[in-house]
C-alpha cells in the first residue's frame, strides 16, 4: 500500500551524508530523501521508476540501467534492462549513493516547489526617480524534481503597478528538453501554487 499523507509528513529519520543534514522519509515502499534542506535537493524513487549506476547527464553504451519492481524497509530490487536480471540493493545504501551521485534515477515527478516575489512595484519606482534603474518586480519559482533537478522559471506582472496577473517571462532551458507530459505535470504544479498564492497566470 502507498504511503499516506500523514506518513509522509511524519515519519522522518535524520541522517548526514557528505557532511549536510538529511532528511529520509521512512516510506515502506517508497524512497524520499531530502537532502541539504537549507538549499534542497530531493530524490525519490517508487515501483516503476529506473535507476542507472550514473550521473544523471552521463549517458554510455556501458551504463547499466535497471527498472524498479520492488521497494521494501530494506531492500530495493530493480531489473536489468538489456538481459532482465534482477539486482538487490540494500536501501540505506542506495539513497546515500543517490545522494552522492553514484547512481541517479528518472525524472517521474515533481517533489515540491518554492515561489519568491522579488521586489515591488514602490521600490522600483523610488528607484527609477532617483535615476537608479533597476529590474521590474517578479515572481520567481523554483521547482524540485524526484531526480535531484531544479528547474526554474520567472513571472512578471502584465503591467505597471499589477500586483496579481503575471505572464511567464523566462525559464530554464532543461524545462524546454522535457517530455510533453512532464511539461503538463510542472504547468499543472505551477499554476496550482501559484494560484493559492493569489497570482492568476495569463
Amino acid at each position: 500500500m502507498s504511503a499516506t499523507p500523514e506518513d509522509r509528513r511524519t515519519n522522518v529519520e535524520y541522517r548526514t551524508i557528505q557532511g549536510r543534514e538529511t532528511r529520509v522519509r521512512t516510506i515502506p515502499d517508497e524512497i524520499y530523501v531530502e537532502w541539504r534542506p537549507g538549499r534542497p535537493v530531493y530524490f525519490g524513487v517508487r515501483v516503476g521508476d529506473h535507476i542507472k549506476d550514473a550521473d544523471r547527464d552521463v549517458e554510455s553504451a556501458h551504463i547499466t540501467e535497471w527498472e524498479v519492481v520492488e521497494i521494501t524497509p530494506e531492500t530495493v530490487v530493480g531489473v536489468n534492462q538489456k538481459n532482465g536480471e534482477r539486482t538487490e540493493w540494500d536501501r540505506r545504501d542506495l539513497e546515500q549513493r543517490l545522494v552522492t551521485r553514484q547512481y541517479a534515477t528518472n525524472l517521474s515527478e515533481f517533489a515540491t516547489l518554492t515561489v519568491h516575489p522579488v521586489g515591488s512595484w514602490e521600490s522600483y519606482e523610488a528607484a527609477t526617480d532617483a535615476d537608479k534603474p533597476t529590474r521590474e518586480p517578479s515572481v520567481n519559482v523554483v521547482v524540485f524534481g524526484n531526480n535531484g533537478e531544479k528547474y526554474g522559471r520567472r513571472y512578471r506582472f502584465v503591467e505597471p503597478g499589477e500586483t496579481t496577473r503575471i505572464e511567464l517571462l523566462d525559464q530554464d532551458a532543461s524545462i524546454e528538453r522535457l517530455d510533453s507530459e512532464l511539461q503538463r505535470q510542472l504547468d499543472e504544479t505551477v499554476r496550482q501554487a501559484l494560484d493559492e498564492d493569489g497570482y492568476t497566470v495569463q
